[in-house]
């Protein structure tokens, strides 16, 4: 009977014992912690308790070295007074990670990683595709809540004083104890993890949320091979044949389509009707094959990347994204400034906003001359979920190729079909294509869905062959997948096998034999400036000349490393490229004359003006509607009272095209207001 009362004292002291823990037993206790957090992070992470514990069984060296990560941060609280605040701050932050992990993983293959940072302002643009407005606001809440709590927590936290040096012991041994396991992992499973790294969910499968986390914020830029040096660059380069400038110079057009995908490959699916009917003709008709690019289901730009420049992310960090790291400051060679060496115009569509992955910007670091994104087309259509559809590209292409004298290479991004494609069925004017998927019956609406929109990607496609048919010039269009869609589908379950398979087709108004052949996306221009007897550039001839040597992918990898990291010796010490002056859109905003009517309202009348163009006013931004497609209007009058304002030369008005978001992309060149409202005369 004693035995009862005293279970009870037991666990009624618990709550007593945990708050005096960690100033009892400070070390203990801020180790148990991180080990519940690291935990924590990997059930969040898989989506199931039961998985992150197994995960703890099946590879405890990969869990400590997480957990000695988490440990060597969270111990920093102990060099502050008020440790109860920094503890639950630092290890707040890490299980926020892990948190936002798991809501990234259920939108995407890819997981959370460090370069994912940078894109944030790119993904605040979209944030309401993915999002209820129920969930953004519950979010916000819990921001709120969470930042309010912090306050509290750090007013009311008591000072405690500060042992230094049991901190420091703390410190440095988790530190060491950190590095030392983490090194063991790299050392005991130097070729599993070089493997098992080259898929990026696979490796945060295997290591884990806090190691692949970790490694990506400094494993970054292209690693440095071993026997990089002047000499072997230069004996690189001077083995390679230079290339001969064919008589004929065709337009080179490449459509990057979101998310394409042939579902004829996934087993258990049955569809009313072939989707792609357009693709599919071509892909029998023109030289075409399977594409390897290097994500699913997410990752567009690294696709983009290897497609434009001819080199691999294989040599680069873990997750990185060399459109927020390495080519925001830098150039190195792409398709584009080989073609321009010939004579070419580089053009690049995409209709979406221009900052998204800030291409913006990296555009003029690869050599385009001109960026058509979504705020300077006219005539955007939407889709049930808010992205553009895809037919307004053949008149942005065939804009683009009369926009200049000469050839031109055209590089085009689709967004259709991109997702979530879950919410599309809510809408109600979403007509679905009927699909039965034995494997997974609970996504055949968003399947449903995502191949209805598909139909229309490929209507573009049909619409885009048969416009550059009918030219006269030579052109050559280039198709390929960027990645497969955000489904839950498994090698396993492809007739190809690999996930990580897109499809390319090679179509032309010129006499091109058919080639058919299996591709990485680094080796896709090279191919189709083969088959043209094109050879512009040290990666495009490289390509061409030593594809199917033994040494090949290690020369890649120091012509990589010698133009995003090293020293050009490639190019005898000094980048051969500068970045351009981007032009946005190719028709130019022109202001043909401005009014102010009796009520003080604002009218510009001009030309090239779309439903991103705004007035602005001695540089202040107007609330502004587009009334008729050459005309613009500032609703609200203008607060202009003083009738000797415009003595000093009156008020500048231009157009600017900006983001969803209010950034500024370009200005047209400004008109002067030089007469008072019409109220004001009166007076």
């Amino acid at each position: 009977m004693k035995l009862f009362p005293a279970a009870r004292r037991f666990f009624k002291a618990i709550p007593a014992r945990l708050r005096e823990a960690p100033d009892a037993h400070p070390a203990i206790f801020t180790v148990a912690l991180s080990f519940l957090v690291t935990l924590y992070i990997e059930m969040a992470s898989r989506h199931s308790p039961l998985k992150g514990i197994a995960f703890l069984f099946v590879h405890p060296l990969n869990f400590a070295a997480g957990m000695f990560i988490v440990l060597s941060t969270v111990s920093l609280a102990h060099l502050f007074k008020k440790r109860a605040f920094w503890l639950t701050l630092l290890a707040g932050l890490w299980a926020l990670a892990g948190t936002v992990n798991a809501i990234v993983l259920a939108f995407r293959v890819t997981p959370f990683g460090v370069v994912d940072i940078a894109v944030l302002p790119s993904v605040f643009t979209i944030f309401t595709v993915y999002l209820e407005i129920w969930q953004i606001v519950l979010l916000a809440v819990f921001a709120a809540a969470a930042v309010a709590g912090l306050a509290v927590l750090f007013v009311k936290a008591r000072k405690k004083s500060v042992n230094i040096r049991a901190a420091a012991v703390l410190i440095s041994g988790s530190v060491l104890l950190a590095v030392g396991v983490y090194s063991l992992t790299v050392v005991g499973h130097e070729e599993a993890r070089e493997e098992t790294f080259s898929n990026i969910s696979d490796a945060y499968s295997t290591y884990g949320f806090v190691y692949c986390f970790t490694t990506g914020a400094f494993d970054q830029g292209v690693s440095r091979p071993d026997f990089y040096s002047r000499s072997a660059v230069n004996w690189l380069v001077g083995n390679l044949k230079e290339g001969e400038t064919p008589e004929v110079l065709p337009n080179v057009v490449f459509v990057q389509l979101e998310s394409f995908f042939d579902v004829g490959y996934l087993d258990d699916v049955e569809v009313e009707e072939n989707p792609i009917p357009n693709f599919t003709r071509l892909r029998d008709a023109c030289s075409s094959g399977f594409l390897t690019v290097p994500s699913v289901g997410a990752g567009t730009a690294n696709t983009e990347f290897e497609v434009l420049s001819g080199m691999s992310l294989e040599f680069l960090g873990l997750g990185e994204y060399p459109y927020n790291t390495i080519l925001r400051d830098q150039t190195c060679e792409t398709v584009v400034w080989d073609l321009k060496s010939l004579g070419y115009a580089g053009t690049a569509i995409h209709n979406n906003t221009a900052i998204f992955y800030g291409r913006n910007e990296v555009f003029a670091q690869l050599g385009f001359d001109s960026f058509i994104p979504i705020e300077y087309m006219d005539g955007v259509e939407y889709n049930p979920i808010g992205w553009c559809r895809d037919s307004i590209l053949t008149h942005e292409i065939l804009k683009a190729l009369d926009s200049t004298p000469g050839q031109d290479f055209v590089f085009t991004i689709t967004v259709q079909g991109h997702g979530k494609y879950q919410r599309g069925v809510d809408s109600e004017d979403t007509e679905s294509l009927n699909v039965t998927w034995a494997t997974d019956p609970e996504e055949e609406d968003a399947l449903g869905y995502y191949l209805t929109q598909l139909s229309e990607t490929d209507a573009f496609i049909g619409d885009l062959t048969r416009a550059l048919s009918r030219r006269a010039e030579p052109t050559v269009l280039v198709l390929y997948g960027d990645h497969l869609p955000n489904f839950s589908i498994g090698s396993e379950q492809l007739r190809n096998g690999d996930v990580f398979e897109t499809e390319y087709v090679i179509w032309s108004n010129m006499d091109l034999p058919q080639r058919d052949e299996d591709l990485y996306a680094y080796q896709l221009y090279p191919r189709v400036l083969a088959d043209l007897g094109m050879s512009p550039g040290i990666i495009t001839r490289y390509h061409q000349q030593m594809r199917d040597t033994q040494d090949y992918r290690e020369g890649l990898n120091l012509l990589e490393y010698d133009m995003l990291g090293g020293d050009w010796y490639c190019a005898g010490g000094h980048p051969p490229y500068a970045a351009t002056d981007l032009r946005m859109g190719v028709d130019q905003v022109v202001i043909d004359r401005v009014t102010v009517d009796d009520s003080g309202l604002v009218h510009v009348y001009g030309s090239n003006f779309t439903d991103f163009s705004v007035i602005a006013l001695d540089g202040e931004i107007l609330d502004t509607v587009r009334k008729a497609p050459g005309e613009l209007i500032a609703p609200e009058p203008v607060p202009l009272t003083d009738p000797g304002q415009f003595e000093d030369g009156g008020k500048i008005v231009t157009v600017r095209q900006v983001t969803a978001d209010g950034l500024t992309l370009s200005e047209s060149v400004g008109r002067v207001i030089r007469e008072a409202l019409p109220a004001e005369k009166s007076e």
